[in-house]
């Protein structure tokens, strides 16, 4: 009888701990090296490689600049891998300018490391991973 009891028991407690909704977090983003104050800091967050850096399915916050730095922030965001993409639209025309040889004319960062210079970057370049505690992030976008 007491075998089955704690059988029992043990069966409740992996059944709620299997039911129980994952942990939403915080990430903070403080992006740094913005040369002035126009347009907007855009930022995306990505938990899909196919969608990174400007795709679809990304979560999306911005903010305006000042003093050369903002603070983009993603709450409920549940613990897994992910990858950020900043963009300080200065001309807020929503999208990444480019010269005729499709070099950017804006800057922008990723989460982690110096942002290619040559290409877009690979999700895999500016991953990390996510658990249940508050996360920050700074991303520095000086050349």
């Amino acid at each position: 009888m007491q075998h089955r009891r704690r059988i029992g028991i043990a069966a409740l407690v992996a059944a709620t701990t299997l039911a129980a909704p994952a942990i939403a977090g915080t990430i903070q983003v403080t992006v740094t090296g913005i040369p002035d104050d126009r347009g907007v800091l855009a930022c995306s967050l990505h938990a899909d490689p196919a969608g990174f850096p400007d795709g679809a399915g990304a979560v999306h916050d911005a903010s305006p600049p000042r003093g050369g730095q903002a603070v983009c922030t993603f709450e409920g965001v549940t613990p897994g891998r992910y990858a950020v993409a900043v963009l300080h639209d200065a001309n807020g025309n929503g999208r990444l300018d480019t010269n005729v040889l499709g070099m950017p004319q804006e800057r922008w960062g990723i989460s982690v490391g110096p942002a290619p210079r040559l290409r877009a970057p690979r999700f895999d370049e500016a991953a990390f991973d996510m658990g249940t505690d508050p996360l920050q992030l700074r991303i520095d976008l000086d050349p």
